[in-house]
């Protein structure tokens, strides 16, 4: 799964890789960011295939 964190002291956020088969391990990978992702940003899923 995959979800911004957001550091207030920093005013930064990471893309944070997690575990869906273990949501309380730590982070599979995270991704630092240069700046700060708004709240209420949403992305989106394409199919494989275009139908």
């Amino acid at each position: 799964m995959m979800t911004y964190v957001h550091d207030t002291t920093t005013d930064r956020s990471d893309l944070v890789i997690l575990d869906a088969d273990d949501l309380a391990a730590p982070p599979v990978a995270s991704v630092h960011l240069p700046g700060r992702v708004p709240q209420g940003f949403h992305g989106n899923w394409l199919a494989d295939r275009w139908t």
